[in-house]
């Protein structure tokens, strides 16, 4: 009986030690496996992140490069950006008007239709009545450039409309801005009286003012329009591509007298530009102020060759006396302004006009 006991103590102990030597036995085999697995999540997750790659925003334009010497400067603003983000955001250039028609662009802007957007700020009137008015600033850089008080101002009144505002690019100052074209030589204001002139936005309120009849045409557009006489004038910045546009030879004069700043502007979809990261916003923002810089002198070089091939090409400028140079200046801010009191806040038309030094 002390016999089969013991034998049966035995088998007892046997069998515990054999149970406790198979559960530690599975537990470091549980261990072994969730360290793998542990392992295998992060290994995913790694390359995932490497295989996601760059983030890529894509672009469209009001003009084509190449042509368009305004456009040159959304690609070289691509350039730049596309340089410091070192491949962790790239911008890629899409296309123009095949893309989207030239001025249904910022609504389809808004709409996320694509990325980022270059063009005149005043095409914007439609959608931010008060979004080009630093065509009036008499600033080195139209908006004085990121950080200031006046680009902030302008970045609030784009993101009212789910936009992120990133900058006016314009040459020095007396450099890059809207001229007008005429048919016939003319010495004053008064002789513009009841000519049709193709103007944009921008220029469509002094057209008024002067008793002109203002026309809307694309660039596209232009160069017939000019030919068969159904326009007897037009604006247009002529450091942006008049001699490649071929104007020079449907056009006799142009008024050597500015209008306005023009030049460029470029613009992001807000829950674009929100999805950034701090650090990618931030070479943007360079990138921004690093154009700025550049365009201004780029611009003003393109200006003086763009006059000389339209002169070689048969035009002839007109040169109006002091006092009727002094009215153009005049008549030209007055309806512009008066156009932005009307158009924008009381607060922001006030805003405006102090942060450009005007009260």
């Amino acid at each position: 009986m002390d016999r089969l006991s013991n034998t049966s103590d035995c088998l007892r102990v046997r069998t515990t030690i054999n149970f406790g030597r198979n559960k530690l036995m599975t537990l470091l085999t549980s261990k072994k496996a969730l360290a793998t697995l542990v392992a295998g999540v992060f290994l995913t997750l790694s390359t995932g992140i490497a295989l996601a790659g760059p983030i890529t925003l894509n672009m469209v334009g009001a003009w084509p490069p190449k042509i368009s010497a305004a456009a040159d400067v959304g690609i070289r603003f691509i350039e730049e950006v596309n340089k410091r983000a070192e491949g962790k955001l790239v911008i890629k250039f899409k296309g123009g008007k095949e893309i989207v028609p030239t001025f249904d662009q910022p609504e389809a802007l808004v709409r996320g239709v694509f990325d980022i957007w270059y063009g005149a700020p005043n095409y914007w009137a439609g959608i931010v009545p008060g979004g080009y008015v630093t065509e009036m600033s008499p600033y080195d850089i139209p908006d004085n450039g990121p950080g200031s008080e006046l680009f902030d101002f302008m970045v609030n009144m784009y993101e009212k409309k789910g936009v992120r505002y990133l900058g006016h690019f314009s040459g020095d100052l007396g450099t890059g801005n809207h001229f007008m074209y005429t048919q016939q030589k003319v010495s004053s204001i008064a002789d513009l009286k009841g000519l049709k002139i193709r103007v944009p936005p921008l220029t469509r309120f002094f057209v008024d003012a002067i008793g002109g009849e203002p026309v809307t045409l694309p660039p596209s557009e232009v160069y017939l329009a000019l030919e068969r006489g159904t326009v007897e004038g037009f604006t247009w910045p002529y450091y942006d591509g008049f001699t490649s546009f071929g104007w020079q030879e449907v056009s006799k004069y142009v008024i050597g007298h500015p209008l306005y700043r023009d030049g460029i502007s470029i613009k992001m979809n807000l829950a674009k530009w929100n999805s950034l990261s701090p650090e990618l916003q931030g070479i943007m923002l360079e990138s921004v102020a690093t154009i700025q810089a550049w365009s201004r002198g780029w611009i003003s070089a393109y200006q003086n060759t763009q006059l000389a091939g339209m002169i070689k090409g048969g035009m002839k400028v007109i040169q109006f006396s002091d006092a009727d140079a002094k009215q153009w200046d005049e008549v030209s801010n007055k309806a512009l302004w008066a156009h932005f009191k009307k158009a924008m806040s009381a607060d922001d038309y006030s805003r405006a006009r102090k942060l450009m030094g005007y009260d």
